[in-house]
């Protein structure tokens, strides 16, 4: 079987995972959008005090400007922190990992709605859809595969530590799958997150500005 044929095979198995953490989080996105937009639209003194806190943290982090290289390193890295990063690496650990995973992939989408929300209400739609849009596209779909990337893991890792608990034989070329789909969609996602970030950091500046 080609490099093709495994790829498309571990797609169709994932198909239904990539399908559910879709669907989850494209709903929670939904949600929190309509809900931030209802209360920063009613509540103008919030919306001056997060312009305020935001403005603050962005000269107290020290983000690097946009369209430069520590910028462009400054997102791609925090993006694919699970793979490298030990202080958020732990979400690879079977049972207590998946309940972390699914509160990270919720707070993401609560976070996007309300970026919409807000964007949309202090600099205008089009400003939003210039600013999200374009990498946004990329990004996002390289969230899912992530999310259902480790999410794979979880389900072979708990298949060999039930199996071990209950004194059965492990299905090591089940595992093995498992695995093979984990690092496959980790890869893809890996490649979709470098270029996302190159559009956020060299094209998506432009647009906002234009």
């Amino acid at each position: 079987m080609g490099y093709a044929s495994e790829v498309r095979s571990v797609f169709v198995r994932s198909k239904m995972l990539i399908s559910i953490v879709a669907i989850v989080f494209f709903s929670v996105v939904f949600v929190s959008t309509l809900v931030s937009y209802v209360l920063l639209a009613t509540s103008p003194d919030l919306v001056r005090y997060l312009q305020n806190f935001l403005a603050g943290e962005r000269g107290l982090i020290g983000i690097p400007p946009p369209e430069t290289s520590g910028f462009y390193w400054l997102i791609f890295l925090n993006n694919i922190g699970h793979f490298w990063n030990p202080s958020r690496a732990w979400v690879w650990l079977p049972f207590a990992g998946a309940f972390s995973l699914g509160y990270e992939l919720i707070l993401n989408a609560i976070i996007i709605g309300g970026v919409i929300s807000f964007a949309t209400l202090t600099r205008g739609a089009a400003f939003t859809i210039a600013g999200l849009t374009p990498h946004g596209v990329l990004e996002i779909p390289a969230f899912i595969l992530q999310f259902a990337g480790l999410t794979r893991w979880h389900v072979a890792a708990s298949r060999v530590i039930y199996g071990k608990m209950s004194g059965r034989q492990v299905d090591r070329p089940l595992f093995m799958e498992g695995v093979k789909d984990t690092f496959v969609l980790s890869l893809f996602s890996v490649t979709l997150f470098a270029v996302a970030a190159y559009v956020e950091t060299f094209i998506t500046p432009v647009l906002i500005g234009y």
